[in-house]
């Protein structure tokens, strides 16, 4: 998937667990220790999620959860532990329970449209964007138009997927997730020289090294299309060098065994 931005939700939820992160109540026999311990784990947690390190997180926030199972926000926030782990069905279940005791949330709203494009739900994937998309205090709204195209284009509605990313870039011009997915579109409905121009875009943001290398193979493959052999090469072997236990590093690697 291409269109979720991880440092979002945490950005999101910043101001919440700066004060706390309001609960859905504790159990009524929870000690005022226990509840303090519960709420210092989950943000160690949160903190550990934010910072790439889940399996830690999972550890304190499952901690926390066993403490005060009735706290949404750590509800959340185990669940999206378990989706980075790929654990989809135990994340969606952590999610749906949370939804209940913060359903204005929209970090996990966020991140439940994320989980549903991974579960291939798109009509889901596409109504979590919508209520973010509808509601005027989201701080982010070109993630939700970002998400909500991918979604749309999976489905095959490729005038609206063209339009959700466009919004999303309306936005935020800069926002790569979004400039990628419009590449991939270009590519589909045979624009092969926009897609160059919106992937060589995405190249000039700070990525990680995994967008990065997928960003440089889809150069590459439509280098290929276009019977540019040379500067399909230099993007395959640019995607391989930069992650070569990845997937696109691996995919881009096989091409070059093919082209050499």
């Amino acid at each position: 998937m291409h269109s979720i931005h991880r440092r979002t939700a945490f950005a999101i939820c910043l101001a919440l667990v700066a004060a706390g992160c309001a609960s859905s109540g504790g159990k009524l026999a929870l000690s005022e220790q226990d509840l303090r311990i519960a709420v210092a784990k989950r943000n160690v947690g949160i903190d550990y999620l934010a910072n790439g390190r889940t399996p830690m997180a999972i550890r304190e926030l499952q901690f926390a959860y066993e403490l005060n199972s009735e706290d949404a926000v750590t509800t959340h926030w185990l669940g999206e532990a378990y989706r980075r782990r790929g654990l989809l069905e135990k994340a969606l279940e952590y999610f749906l329970m949370a939804l209940e005791g913060i359903p204005e949330d929209s970090a996990l709203h966020l991140n439940l449209g994320g989980l549903y494009v991974q579960l291939k739900r798109y009509p889901e994937a596409i109504e979590q964007s919508q209520i973010l998309i509808d509601d005027p205090t989201f701080a982010a709204p070109w993630t939700a138009y970002s998400n909500r195209g991918w979604a749309e284009l999976q489905l095959g509605h490729v005038v609206e997927a063209r339009r959700s990313f466009e919004e999303a870039l309306a936005f935020r011009p800069t926002y790569w997730p979004a400039r990628l997915n419009l590449g991939i579109l270009d590519n589909q409905e045979g624009r092969q020289l926009q897609a160059i121009v919106n992937f060589e875009m995405v190249l000039e943001r700070k990525l990680r090294k995994s967008a990065e290398s997928e960003t440089q193979y889809r150069l590459g493959a439509t280098y290929i299309s276009l019977g540019r052999r040379d500067k399909a090469v230099e993007y395959f072997e640019l995607a391989a060098k930069g992650a070569p236990y990845g997937r696109w590093g691996r995919d881009s690697e096989e091409y070059l065994k093919l082209l050499r």
